[in-house]
């Protein structure tokens, strides 16, 4: 009973309550419909035991029991993956309705979300290859946030504007993208072809600006668009531009400086 007491809010409400509303009651009130039935869409406890069991296992329980074995190659696996996550992003089509769309559209915007799920194996495969270096800040917080917060897009407004623009430049980037990976899987003789590396983030770097001028624009005009949505894409492009601007100030700029020392 004290122990109850004390984990008593002041509105009454206990911390149990508390998660439940956050993690069940929240989405069945404010959710689409629409979705609510989808595959993984039932409750919001999935995508965050999701989130937390990647960051358990690439952070943690992945690199100690890495420590002691020899790299796994992959080499098969990496190829088949990555070219064919390339070719499905190559497929797919967003609505441009800006508030309802097809039960078709809806499937199609799951599967995308669901690709973001998929897409944690990119990690998990660092983890068995020992590519911790890899394993950047950027690459955990872009790959775990993604399918999060997409999850909470889909489920409470699936055709709203900042989620199809999002995919809509995203999805050409991780075709380029993934079918660059597909291609350096195959072996070092292939890394001459691949000279265009750089511009694949120069390109991801583009995306965050439009991303922030899209939001801007949605700032100053509304047009019925939640300002929670808003706020996010403002949020979520500014970070994600310094976060890659970044690494690729540290990539290249420090690369161009190793070759003129040399």
């Amino acid at each position: 009973m004290k122990s109850e007491t004390m984990m008593m809010n002041n509105n009454g409400t206990t911390t149990t309550d508390t998660i439940h509303y956050w993690m069940e009651t929240f989405w069945e009130e404010n959710g689409d419909q629409r979705t609510a039935n989808f595959p993984f869409m039932s409750t919001f406890r999935i995508p965050f035991s999701i989130c937390l069991a990647y960051y358990f296992i690439v952070l943690y329980a992945g690199p100690r029991l890495m420590k002691n074995r020899t790299p796994f190659s992959l080499k098969p696996i990496l190829i088949v993956y990555n070219l064919l996550l390339s070719l499905k992003m190559f497929n797919v089509d967003f609505t441009s309705n800006y508030e309802y769309g097809t039960d078709e559209d809806l499937v199609t915007f799951w599967f995308y979300l669901m690709s973001k799920y998929i897409d944690l194996l990119d990690t998990i495969f660092f983890v068995m290859r020992k590519k911790q270096s890899q394993i950047t800040g950027l690459h955990v917080y872009h790959h775990s946030m993604v399918p999060t917060f997409g999850w909470i897009y889909f489920r409470i407004r699936p055709f709203i504007v900042t989620p199809c623009v999002f995919a809509l430049l995203n999805t050409p980037i991780h075709t380029i993208m993934y079918g660059y990976y597909g291609l350096a899987a195959i072996g070092p003789h292939m890394q001459k072809y691949l000279w265009w590396k750089r511009y694949i983030t120069q390109i991801q770097i583009i995306q965050f600006v439009l991303l922030f001028l899209y939001g801007i624009y949605f700032f100053i005009n509304q047009n019925g668009c939640p300002k929670f949505f808003i706020y996010d894409i403002l949020f979520q492009s500014t970070l994600f531009f310094i976060l890659f601007t970044r690494f690729y100030l540290r990539t290249y700029d420090n690369s161009r400086k190793n070759i003129k020392n040399q």
